[in-house]
């Protein structure tokens, strides 16, 4: 038997071994000295030889089970120079072991392969979000079971982890910045910015790509900023700018991974956002009750509008004022009221210190801070801002909860970003699926001969036409007219609405015929953007059948998007330059797909259509080799874009050199979630009955024990740490309840917070006490006695109990 190649002699060796059922591998090959030709190989079984021994094994405990068994089968090849082949001059065919049936013959690692089409496969299911389990389940259903898959769980396992060793080849700086730069090149319109600190390591990241920088160029007037944690490995937090599209849809447009929550990386945040936006601010932007931030937007937005988020503010009115909110108090109402309901500043002033008044809250200092700030949370104060009904920022955490379905704190950098692209991916389709619902469906008009409708309808999207405008159109129907004062110009009217289950307030509207502009106290229009109720019974008066132009508001049109964007070169940005690419794609798969299908069923049909592809595989690849020449001004551009590349190229090493690495957060090892305030955990912790409490400090009376606030001032000092961050709650409710905000020093702060009994002492705070506290032990009961036995739940509260005693 004679061989051309040696891949094809052990191409038919493994094919040999599988028949059989033999694992095979490569024994030896000999080379010649005078030209280098390899002029013997030998083939064996897998179980030839024996496992050298190791030098470990006095450590191991159950070492793993052996697989060589000192097999002589082989396969013994000689170069023959005459016919330039290798022939067979030696075989051995008996094996001294079992061999493996036909059924299992798949599992033998030289007969596993993983294609390059099915790692293709394998790569769409993780990010699709498949866990492997999952998706090799899926691969083997559709080639008829596992032995037909050609690989194991096991393979496709390693073959992800290999990968996601590859992605990070460079480190987590480098693979970071290869990525962005990547995105980059692949579309020139993707912005993203990296901050260095003194010592060159990466802090601050921030990235925007195609889609956020058109959708910001369509919606980004109103945007709301929040950041979570929890999110990635480093434990970083993770900020989303997001907004609402023509469909109320959410929107990304920019995200980042902050090393901290300073001012200076807010304000370096907010300057690369415009730069990266063309320095396009917006008109208002929501975030939470953070200083900090504050500080930053002041400096870098001065004429945006900060607003803050009312979900916040109510949150941190229940952890500050909890104690005025229990049965039969309806203190949280009006302060929801002073809030939401009040449209005019001497009501929200009256109703203000009338609530004070009534709860003796007057000088309390968190609801001084907040007055101080109402402008930023009041509705009397937010009537003229455009808002388009946005008060919190619950778009922003509505997002990160669809991130923290997709994201782990463990992962690493690279699959954070592709875990993240597949959540925008998926707003994406949602706004995708808005805008086919707007085109494949009529809108619901109530009114059918209404010619204010009828117009609404055709250019309002569905969402804002039946959720707002007809609303709107529906209450118009119920104002009434309770007065009206004419002039030369202008035209004023008092409107009221009827209305039995509710009382609403009067509105005075300012109309001028000369140019149809309606002006209502209300502000729903400069607040939203579309008339209200009251403009609309203006306009119907004076027979008006149609919305004045000036008062459709493009963002929530069905042409919203109907613009072309420029980047920051000036060049126009394309939504997706692999549009056409998948196009094509799936233009080809299923006829592709078809054909495997139905030629897999006949013999000769499979071997017509595996001639014909690899004949057609040949082919495409020598189109890809040899490309047709270009028109001179391709030509000119194609060099154009390779210079590009190359600077950018230049550039990324440079950075390369110059980086030494992603700065890391110390202190945040093992921290799974992120801190809760101690009122977040009200009702999730059964309290025990405070009986037994008071009889153990009753017994501990009677028994003369000490208590402990005779202890030294270090120990004072760290047990009062955690109280003094918050003098507004009650000192018991913090210690049994509040979580330490500082995880790094987790597991001190609970020595301190409950002391455990040693063998000779109780609850030592400091050495001084060692023998008294010796002393103490022999008149506590039996139970806490029991030397290196840890202290029952009657000693906890003891501890607990005495803790609080020497805080006050």
């Amino acid at each position: 038997m004679q061989f051309d190649t040696l891949d094809a002699a052990f191409e038919f060796w493994k094919n040999y071994g599988g028949r059989t059922g033999f694992g095979v591998r490569k024994m030896y090959a000999n080379k010649s000295r005078r030209d280098g030709q390899i002029t013997t190989v030998r083939y064996a079984c897998a179980k030839e030889g024996h496992r050298v021994p190791d030098k470990r094994d006095h450590l191991t405990k159950t070492p793993r089970a052996e697989t060589r068994t000192e097999c002589l089968v082989r396969l013994g090849l000689q170069f023959n120079r005459e016919s330039s082949k290798f022939e067979v001059h030696d075989f051995v065919s008996e094996h001294n072991h079992v061999l493996h049936t036909e059924e299992t013959c798949f599992m033998i690692p030289t007969q596993r392969n993983l294609a390059d089409g099915q790692t293709v496969h394998i790569d769409f299911a993780t990010d699709s979000g498949l866990k492997p389990k999952a998706a090799h389940q899926f691969f083997s259903q559709q080639v008829g079971g596992r032995e037909n898959l050609g690989y194991t769980e096991r393979d496709q396992k390693n073959y992800l982890r290999s990968k996601r060793q590859k992605d990070m080849a460079y480190g987590e700086a480098g693979s970071l910045l290869r990525y962005l730069h990547n995105q980059s090149c692949e579309n020139p319109s993707f912005q993203y910015a990296v901050q260095l600190d003194s010592e060159e390591q990466i802090t601050n990241i921030f990235w925007a790509d195609t889609r956020m920088i058109i959708a910001y160029a369509h919606f980004g007037d109103v945007i709301t900023f929040d950041t979570t944690y929890s999110t990635n490995k480093e434990y970083r937090p993770f900020g989303v700018f997001a907004g609402f599209n023509h469909h109320r849809e959410t929107i990304i447009f920019g995200a980042a991974l902050l090393y901290d929550e300073t001012a200076e990386s807010f304000k370096w945040l907010f300057q690369t956002f415009l730069e990266a936006h063309k320095q396009k601010k917006p008109k208002t932007i929501f975030t939470d009750q953070d200083p900090a931030m504050a500080k930053a937007l002041s400096e870098v937005l001065p004429d945006t509008f900060h607003g803050l988020c009312s979900w916040h503010i109510m949150q941190n009115g229940i952890k500050h004022l909890g104690y005025l909110m229990k049965e039969g108090s309806y203190f949280l109402t009006e302060f929801s009221a002073c809030m939401y309901e009040h449209e005019e500043v001497e009501e929200f002033e009256d109703a203000w210190s009338a609530m004070l008044d009534r709860y003796n809250v007057c000088t309390n200092p968190w609801l001084l801070k907040t007055y101080e700030i109402k402008e930023k949370w009041a509705k009397c104060h937010m009537k003229e801002v455009f808002t388009i009904g946005m008060r919190s920022t619950q778009l922003s955490e509505s997002l990160n909860s669809d991130l923290k379905d997709h994201l782990k704190s463990d992962m690493d950098i690279i699959r954070f970003f592709n875990q993240f692209e597949r959540v925008a991916n998926d707003k994406h389709y949602k706004e995708l699926e808005a805008e086919y619902n707007s085109r494949q469906k009529l809108p619901r008009v109530k009114v059918q001969k209404s010619p204010v409708l009828q117009q609404a309808a055709k250019v309002y999207t569905p969402a804002i036409f039946e959720k707002y405008f007809q609303e709107e159109f529906d209450w118009s129907s119920a104002a009434i007219i309770k007065q009206h004062e004419d002039s030369t110009q202008t035209h004023e009217y008092t409107i009221a609405l009827v209305d039995e289950k509710k009382e609403h307030k009067e509105h005075k509207v300012k109309f001028q015929p000369s140019d149809q502009s309606v002006l209502c106290s209300c502000m729903k229009f400069q607040n939203f953007g579309i008339l209200c109720c009251h403009a609309l019974k203006v306009l119907d008066v004076w027979d008006i059948k149609k919305i004045p132009e000036q008062y459709i508001l493009k963002r929530w049109t069905r042409e919203a998007r109907n613009e072309v964007v420029a980047s920051m070169n000036e060049a126009n940005v394309v939504d997706d330059k692999k549009l056409a690419i998948g196009k094509r794609y799936r233009s080809a798969c299923p006829i592709l797909v078809d054909i495997a299908s139905r030629a897999s069923g006949d013999e000769k049909a499979f071997e017509l259509v595996m001639k014909v592809a690899h004949e057609l595989r040949k082919q495409v690849e020598d189109i890809f080799l040899n490309k047709p020449t270009t028109s001179p001004d391709e030509q000119n551009n194609s060099s154009q874009g390779e210079g590009e590349r190359i600077v950018q190229e230049s550039q990324l090493e440079d950075l390369l050199l110059k980086v030494k690495g992603l700065k890391k957060k110390t202190g945040c090892k093992g921290r799974k979630k992120r801190p809760k305030a101690w009122h977040e955990n009200i009702g999730k912790r059964k309290r025990k009955s405070s009986r037994k409490d008071n009889s153990i400090q009753e017994s501990d009376q009677g028994q003369g024990v000490e208590p402990p606030k005779k202890a030294n001032k270090n120990s004072t000092d760290k047990n009062t740490s955690v109280s003094n961050k918050d003098q507004t709650v009650p000192q018991q409710s913090q210690v049994q309840a509040q979580p330490s905000r500082k995880r790094n020093t987790r597991s001190s702060n609970k020595d301190q917070s409950l002391p455990q009994p040693s063998e000779n002492q109780e609850a030592r705070p400091s050495r001084k006490r060692n023998k008294k506290s010796s002393t103490e032990n022999q008149s506590l009961p039996q139970e806490s006695q029991d030397q290196g036995a840890p202290p029952s739940s009657k000693r906890k509260k003891q501890l607990s109990t005495r803790l609080v005693g020497y805080q006050t």
